[in-house]
C-alpha cells in the first residue's frame, strides 16, 4: 500500500493499526510532499512503477478550509485536478485508490445523519473542491473507493498536517485562554484510528463506490469543546457563540453527522460512538486527562 499525504493523521493510523487487520506494517509506504506531490503527475507516475502498489490512499489535501475561500485555484489544483490525475495514473497501473473526502460536500437543511446516497450541497470552496475530485475517482475507475469522513482527529508525524480541533482546544485549556466556538454546527467527530480500521475492512472485503466512515452519533463543535475543557477543569474558559457572530471566511453547514450505512449493509463493524472514541484518543496521547461521561 502507498499512502500519499501519509504523515498526516490518518496515514499515521494505517501503520498503527495494520497489524491488528492483518497486514503487515512494513508494507505500507508513507510518502510526504517531498517523495510525491500528487500534484505532479511524473512523481505520481514514478512512485507507481517503482514500487508497484496494489492500493493506494489518497490523504494529501488542500486546506485549511478557509484558506481555499482566498486560493480557489489552489484549492481545486490539489482536491480535484491532481486527484483526478491520481485516479487515472493508478487505473492506468492497475492500482485501486482509496480517496478520502469531506461531510462538508452536504450541506441542506437534512437533520438526520447523511447517508451515501443523500444530495450533496457543498457550501464552500474546500467542500465544492472535493465533491469535485470524488467524481473524478469514481470516474476514473469502477473499483476506486471514496471515503467521506468528518472532524478526523489523531497524530500526525511532527511538521505534518494541521492541528486538528480537539488538540487545538487542549493547547487553548490548557494555557487557560478564553474561547468561543460555534454551537449550530454539528459533525460526527472521528478518531483517526478507528477510521483507519474502517478503511483496512473496505479494502478486506473489496469494497468500491463511495462509503462513510465516521464515529456513531453527533455533536456540536461547542459541545465536543465542553468535554475537552471540562477534563482539563477550565469550563469557566469557555464560552457558545454562532457561526454567524464567529464570520469564518467560508461558509459552514450547519448539519453534517454522518451514518455508516454502506459500511454496515456490508456486514462489517461499524465505528464506536464518538464518545468512545475521544476516550480512546485522551488514553493514547493525553493520559492525564478523562473525558466526562
Amino acid at each position: 500500500m502507498l499512502i500519499f499525504g501519509g504523515y498526516g493523521q490518518v496515514g499515521e493510523a494505517m501503520v498503527a493499526t495494520a497489524a491488528a487487520a492483518g497486514r503487515d506494517p512494513s508494507s505500507v509506504v508513507q510518502l510526504g510532499r517531498q517523495q510525491a506531490d500528487i500534484a505532479d503527475p511524473e512523481a505520481v507516475q514514478r512512485v507507481l512503477a517503482e514500487l508497484q502498489p496494489r492500493v493506494a490512499v489518497n490523504c494529501a489535501v488542500f486546506q485549511p478550509v478557509d484558506r481555499c475561500e482566498s486560493e480557489p485555484e489552489a484549492a481545486f489544483a490539489v482536491n480535484a485536478v491532481a486527484v483526478g490525475a491520481l485516479a487515472q495514473a493508478c487505473r492506468k497501473a492497475g492500482v485501486r485508490l482509496v480517496h478520502l473526502s469531506t461531510d462538508y460536500v452536504f450541506g441542506c437543511a437534512l437533520r438526520r445523519p447523511y447517508r451515501e446516497d443523500d444530495l450533496p450541497a457543498p457550501q464552500n470552496v474546500y467542500a465544492a473542491s472535493k465533491l469535485a475530485g470524488e467524481h473524478l475517482v469514481l470516474a476514473a475507475s469502477e473499483m476506486h473507493m471514496v471515503v467521506r469522513t468528518s472532524g478526523v482527529y489523531g497524530k500526525a508525524r511532527e511538521g505534518h498536517g494541521t492541528t486538528p480541533f480537539i488538540e487545538r482546544m487542549l493547547e487553548r485549556a490548557r494555557a487557560g485562554q478564553q474561547t468561543r466556538v460555534v454551537a449550530d454546527q454539528v459533525i460526527s467527530p472521528t478518531n483517526a484510528h478507528d477510521l483507519a480500521r474502517g478503511i483496512w475492512d473496505l479494502i478486506g472485503c473489496g469494497g468500491t463506490g463511495t462509503f462513510h466512515l465516521a464515529n456513531r452519533g453527533e455533536v456540536s463543535w461547542f459541545e465536543l469543546a465542553v468535554v475537552v475543557f471540562e477534563a482539563v477543569g477550565a469550563r469557566q474558559l469557555l464560552r457558545p457563540t454562532t457561526a454567524a457572530e464567529y464570520g469564518a471566511a467560508a461558509k459552514r453547514p450547519a448539519y453534517t453527522a454522518l451514518e455508516n450505512a454502506r459500511l454496515c449493509r456490508l456486514g462489517l463493524e461499524d465505528l464506536p460512538p464518538w464518545r468512545d472514541g475521544l476516550a480512546r484518543h485522551f488514553a493514547a496521547y493525553h493520559p492525564d486527562l478523562a473525558p466526562s461521561a
